[in-house]
């Protein structure tokens, strides 16, 4: 106006008269306040907003009126809300004092009253200019000078309005672009808000140049619009960790989620997290977390074909997307923690994990593959020394007596089996995990050299090499080895109906190992045997069978040899058997030893601990230990989610319910605050209503994407909903008084005074003075087909992009017509829905084992253990952690199943092969078996219980796998337990005391269980020397208390234990031939010493005759 003052001479002047419009301080401020109600100008959008053109879409000519030049296109300067003036909303519900603006009686768009007030309302204007076309563009051309025909004077104003009063805003971002198109004037309107808002009077920056990091757009709390965002550049320490204490968003400033909460981000802070403010600042912290959501195969692949790609759109397969992304996972980490060992690199540490989630294995993943295959050499050298061992046992200096060749094949042939049943195993789809990488190796060639010996030393012990010897030998070791192999592989069996991988696998690997054992000890490895003896017949050396001994050397065709071994000779004999006072001492010495690892066992087994935390999973090596111990201690959060699978998802009762159990979750002091309306439910709940917003921004202004604008076909309804009483007290909406900012917008319900006026009268509720305003209402849609849910769903999806992982049919969504290989998320949606998935959720402050457990048993209580709405928790905690829930009951049940299945397959096995022999009558037989099966399930419980109490004062938690280490010891327990009792049972009736047949079972047993539990000691020793404190700790620990605990309980305890047990039930033997132990006229032991002999000396002489006739 001031300009004008001065410029009226000078506008008479280049009139030749007055101008025609004289601008005065409040016709210039009217027309600047009504700027946005003029004309769009397709010239200069938001152009020059003085009042000095007579046209405002930019054609006319300067001091030729008083227009701002571009406008919005839209006049908004009406009444807003006059059309419920027009109805009188206010008295709707008072039919007395009612009195509508109505000239007609009716609504009637010809009144003049409805010209007056709706049509001038700008609510009414604003919704009508979305559905009216308009052609137009955005255009950056320039404004024009005077029109006197002067050219001294319409030269110089036209470049003054082109360099100084135009502004050129337009770029290619805003849509249409230098070219006229048909859209809606709503939709320029839009243009031109968005123009000014970003002009450089206001924020200043120009759309898909400028960097969006820098200013703000005051949505979060404490920020501003045209604020500009905190640089952390050339800042002190004090002011750093003073603006971290504000509250963190996102970069949309909380619109999409909210505040972070503090415990994904920061750690190591003073004052803690929930003390800091911005009042009360950070002083300390010493950890930054970064959170990167990586996408999944699918999405990968979907999203390489889209025309936007970098380098054109390209197909690859599933697996070359997971190849992709497992790559990604493995060389984003590298490059993250580059240096992390090194102190001279920085100042900063830079540790990492990544999941096992979207289709490739991470961080966890990577290194079990690692622990998993880093066996071999182990492996190897445990090989090697078993190997060595029976060689140096089986080696004789007589060249015909030694076995090397023999041991070789035998330990080559367990080798062999083992391998074939791995590669069995593979072959139907058994994964090698880390259980059976290092535990199946030690514990069955263990299992399988002690049968071999078994064997070897059963046929070493025949007077001679012919086949009835090596027949009569086979006999003593077939029912022995059967029984064990069958107790075992039974106790597998059963571990299969156990629901864990970690155990189930094992099991099955190790059943299928277990049998080809078996088969290859019974039926292929004595034929190696039979051809040995065959060897030994013709005086043939060990190993160079192509040497024979000279013919002047003197040869027994019985050859003499210590039938027993040194071992029971000179230690275990006159130790355990011996006269008193030594074996009454020795006895009592075993036997309290016995009950004092019992009892060291149960006492451990009170003091468990139980779970396996990451920071004990990763060696000391890997940065991930780091990690995982800064992670534990400072930012112990992991992300999580929800998932619900079939419901009636049409029903009122179970969409509450489903919000109901997501927002229970919410309230776990583990649970990170997220708003309700992040769940798919509640917004398709929220969009069915008058609270949608989804029209206020919508991608085809002439497209309305409210629920309540789309009309369904089926039965000519809209996809809207209601609002109901809030009886299951569920969260409600927060809003702001404008005094406080708050974090999270809460949940979806609302209370009375802030519904809608429409609402409240569907309600039966007065608008104008409503009662009941302590209530509470929340949004649900009922009465629905699958139909029409499948239709309003597919909708809503397509305007909002959806949500909860919902079913899709294949090939139904519509390819984006603009760019080939892009698909609007409009596919349909399959119904009745099957699956659906909440939004993702943290878990947080989860510090310890007994945290992570409550925190599960608190979710899974108002989820999983839901009695009608089926809903379920994933996540890292849940598919890690939860067995710790019943890793206890896990290990009660295995055992004993164990110990179950040994008892029942030992007495079946004893009772049926008794009663084939015939040799007693069917009670003393069931007698006789149920002892037998009571004492070896005696001797597996008290091997089990001393391991698994033992263990855990070693140091050993309680997990998946440990319990399968734990467990394991049944096999060794039942590999001894099994070969004693039989030769006790079925030692021949001759034999009468229980000293002499204990003396009967352990002058044959006692070396071979010797080298079996050397053998496989040495074996499991090996796993000292692994590089993963996790192999020490839960692998090696208890394996290596294993071997002593069963080989002491199994051949010391039980024989000793049987000593005491002469009562004929368990004299189950042939009738005496003058046989033993497979070897005729043999002394045996004890006080019936005498009579035994002169029986024998009648026996022997018939046989000479025998042997001679044959």
């Amino acid at each position: 106006a001031a300009f004008m003052g001065v410029a009226e001479p000078a506008c008479a002047i280049v009139n030749g008269a007055p101008c025609p419009l004289t601008v005065n301080a409040s016709v210039a401020m009217q027309h600047l306040r009504d700027h946005a109600d003029g004309t769009f100008s397709s010239i200069t959008t938001a152009g020059s907003p003085f009042p000095f053109w007579n046209e405002g879409n930019g054609t006319g000519y300067m001091f030729a009126g008083n227009l701002p030049v571009g406008g919005s296109g839209i006049n908004m300067g009406g009444q807003i809300f006059s059309t419920t003036v027009y109805m009188d909303l206010a008295n709707v519900t008072n039919p007395a004092n009612w009195r509508p603006r109505y000239s007609a009686g009716f609504m009637d768009p010809t009144d003049i009253a409805w010209a007056q007030m709706v049509e001038t309302d700008p609510v009414y204007r604003w919704f009508i200019a979305s559905v009216t076309p308009m052609t137009s563009h955005c255009g950056n051309g320039n404004l024009t000078g005077t029109n006197t025909g002067i050219a001294a004077v319409d030269g110089p104003s036209r470049v003054g309005a082109e360099q100084s009063l135009t502004q050129k805003w337009c770029t290619k971002y805003n849509v249409p672009f230098e070219t006229d198109d048909i859209r809606t004037q709503q939709h320029f309107a839009k243009m031109w808000y968005d123009l000014l808002l970003d002009s450089p009077s206001f924020l200043g920056v120009v759309q898909g140049t400028s960097d969006p990091y820098i200013w703000t757009t005051g949505q979060g709390c404490g920020y501003t619009l045209r604020g500009q965002r905190y640089s952390y550049f050339n800042q002190s320490e004090q002011d750093i960790l003073s603006n971290s204490s504000r509250l963190l968003y996102y970069i949309d400033e909380g619109v999409s989620v909210g505040a972070i909460d503090r415990n994904l981000l920061i750690g190591g802070v003073t004052p803690a997290i929930g003390q800091y403010n911005y009042e009360n600042p950070i002083q300390h912290a010493s950890v930054l977390q970064n959170i990167y959501i990586l996408a999944r195969f699918d999405t990968i692949v979907k999203r390489v074909k889209n025309c936007n790609r970098p380098g054109g759109p390209i197909e690859i397969s599933d697996d070359e997307a997971k190849d992709v992304l497992f790559k990604f996972k493995e060389a984003f980490e590298e490059n993250w923690v580059k240096g992390w060992d090194d102190p001279n690199d920085g100042q900063v540490q830079f540790v990492g994990f990544s999941d096992d989630q979207g289709g490739a294995v991470g961080t966890t993943g990577r290194l079990l593959e690692e622990i998993t295959l880093d066996n071999g050499t182990l492996m190897a050298i445990s090989i090697a020394i078993i190997v060595v061992f029976s060689v140096a046992f089986l080696f004789s200096f007589d060249p015909v007596e030694s076995r090397v060749l023999l041991t070789l094949f035998g330990v080559a042939l367990v080798l062999i089996s083992f391998f074939a049943a791995l590669g069995v195993g593979i072959l139907i789809g058994i994964k090698i995990n880390v259980n059976i990488a290092w535990t199946l190796p030690f514990i069955i060639l263990g299992l399988g050299v002690d049968d071999m010996y078994i064997v070897m030393l059963a046929l070493k012990k025949q007077r001679d090499y012919s086949t009835d010897s090596f027949m009569a030998g086979m006999r003593e070791v077939v029912i022995p080895v059967t029984m064990t192999s069958l107790v075992n592989a039974a106790m597998f069996a059963v571990m299969n109906l156990v629901d864990v991988p970690a155990v189930s696998k094992t099991a099955q690997m190790a059943l299928i190992a277990v049998i080809f054992l078996y088969l290859i000890i019974i039926l292929s490895f004595p034929a190696y045997c039979y051809l040995d003896m065959k060897r030994q017949q013709a005086r043939r050396y060990d190993v160079l069978v192509c040497l024979k001994k000279k013919d002047g050397e003197e040869q027994d065709e019985e050859t003499e040899v210590d039938e027993n071994g040194f071992l029971y000779n000179y230690l275990y004999k006159p130790l355990v058997l011996g006269p008193n006072p030594v074996r009454l001492l020795v006895h009592a010495f075993i036997l309290l030893g016995g009950l004092a690892m019992f009892g060291v066992g149960i006492y451990g087994i009170t003091e468990r601990n139980v779970g396996l935390g990451l920071e004990d999973f990763f060696p000391e090596f890997h940065q991930a230990k780091t990690w995982a111990i800064v992670r534990t201690e400072e930012l112990a959060s992991w992300s999580i989610g929800m998932n619900w699978g079939r419901l009636d998802y049409t029903a009122p009762e179970a969409q509450l319910g489903m919000v109901g159990q997501f927002e229970n979750v919410i309230k776990s002091p583990f649970i990170a605050e997220v708003d309700t309306k992040q769940l798919w439910m509640a917004d398709f709940m929220v969009w069915t209503t008058r609270q949608c917003s989804a029209n206020f921004d919508r991608a085809d202004p002439t497209v309305l994407e409210c629920g309540m604008d789309q009309v369904y076909l089926g039965d000519n309804s809209t996809c809207s909903g209601e609002w109901v009483f809030n009886s299951m007290n569920l969260r409600e909406k927060k809003f702001s008084n404008g005094l406080t900012c708050n974090e999270n917008e809460g949940g979806i319900c609302r209370p009375t005074l802030e519904m809608h006026p429409d609402d409240l009268v569907a309600l039966g509720i007065d608008p104008i003075n409503p009662t009941n305003v302590s209530a509470s209402w929340c949004p649900v849609f009922n009465g629905w087909s699958q139909d029409k849910f499948a239709f309003c769903l597919r909708r809503w999806s397509n305007f909002t992009g959806g949500g909860g992982d919902l079913v899709t049919v294949p090939n139904t969504a519509t390819e984006n017509p603009s760019c080939t290989g892009e698909f609007l998320p409009d596919a349909e949606i399959k119904t009745p829905l099957v699956f659906s998935r909440g939004p993702t959720m943290f878990a947080i402050d989860l510090k310890s084992h007994d945290d992570t457990l409550e925190m599960i048993r608190g979710t899974r209580s108002v989820c999983d253990d839901h009695p009608r709405l089926h809903c379920w928790l994933t996540g890292i905690p849940f598919d890690y952690w939860e067995q710790y829930l019943w890793v206890e009951d896990l290990l009660l049940q295995i055992s004993a199943a164990s110990v179950g299945v040994g008892f029942v397959v030992a007495f079946i096995f004893l009772a049926c092969k008794l009663m084939y022999e015939g040799h007693h009558g069917t009670g003393q037989i069931i007698v006789g078996s149920l002892i037998g099966a009571a004492l070896i399930s005696l001797m597996t419980l008290l091997s089990l219980i001393s391991v698994i109490g033992i263990s855990v004062l070693a140091g050993v938690n309680l997990t998946a796998f440990s319990d399968m280490s734990f467990v394991l010891s049944v096999g060794f327990s039942v590999e001894y337990a099994v070969h004693v009792l039989h030769r006790f049972l079925e030692a021949p009736l001759s034999i009468d005391s229980a000293v002499d047949r204990v003396d009967y079972a352990m002058s044959f047993l006692t070396l071979p269980t010797f080298m079996s539990f050397v053998s496989s000691t040495v074996g499991v020793a090996c796993l000292a020397f692994t590089d993963f404190e996790f192999n020490e700790v839960f692998f090696f620990r208890p394996l290596i208390i294993v071997m002593p605990t069963t080989y002491f309980f199994g051949c010391w305890f039980l024989p000793v234990l049987l000593t005491m047990m002469g009562f004929d039930a368990l004299k189950l033997g042939a009738p005496d031939h003058g046989y033993y132990d497979g070897q005729p006229g043999k002394q045996p032991v004890g006080d019936d010493f005498e009579a035994e002999k002169s029986m024998e000396d009648e026996v022997e002489k018939p046989m000479e005759e025998d042997k001679r006739a044959a």
